[in-house]
């Protein structure tokens, strides 16, 4: 009887349990999806193809047709640009004359430039003369310290 009982309650799922067929057309749409986007991008392909192949032998015919035709003017083009290029390269290389201004405020900047070095050395020897006498001051302190301590 428990079988039985089992049996029916196994009958309704099984009825009712879909998975097999859902399964069943979740594949065939794949399969019929695949076949269409492979066919749709083969054709695609061949029309890319196809595009190329014009293009290349029309664009290559135009271009050879065109440049034959302008070549001439394009050669005179380079021509008149080349010799502006030369002009310019001879005017760049020609030595520029300094102005009267730009040499004097050189030679004011040096001079500012030595004042301040001489400054700089002066103020270094004065720095170092008063460190000379600070250690005078500081060595007879000491050598008196030390004789006042010895006479006590």
């Amino acid at each position: 009887m428990i079988t039985l009982g089992k049996d029916i309650s196994n009958t309704q799922y099984r009825i009712l349990d879909h998975r097999v067929f859902v399964n069943g057309e979740i594949e065939t749409f794949l399969n019929n999806f695949e076949t269409q986007r492979n066919d749709s991008e083969v054709e695609s392909l061949f029309k890319v193809t196809e595009t190329v192949g014009a293009l290349k032998y029309d664009l290559s015919d135009k271009c050879i047709s065109l440049g034959a035709a302008h070549l001439g003017n394009i050669a005179g083009e380079l021509k008149t640009i080349l010799g502006e290029v030369e002009t310019l390269v001879e005017n760049l290389q020609v030595p520029k004359e300094v102005s009267a201004e730009i040499l004097e405020s050189r030679a004011q900047r040096t001079k500012r430039k030595e004042d301040f070095d001489l400054e700089l050395k002066h103020n270094y020897q004065r720095v170092e003369n008063s460190f000379a006498v600070k250690e005078e001051e500081i060595s007879e302190l000491y050598s008196d310290l030390q004789l006042k301590l010895k006479l006590k």
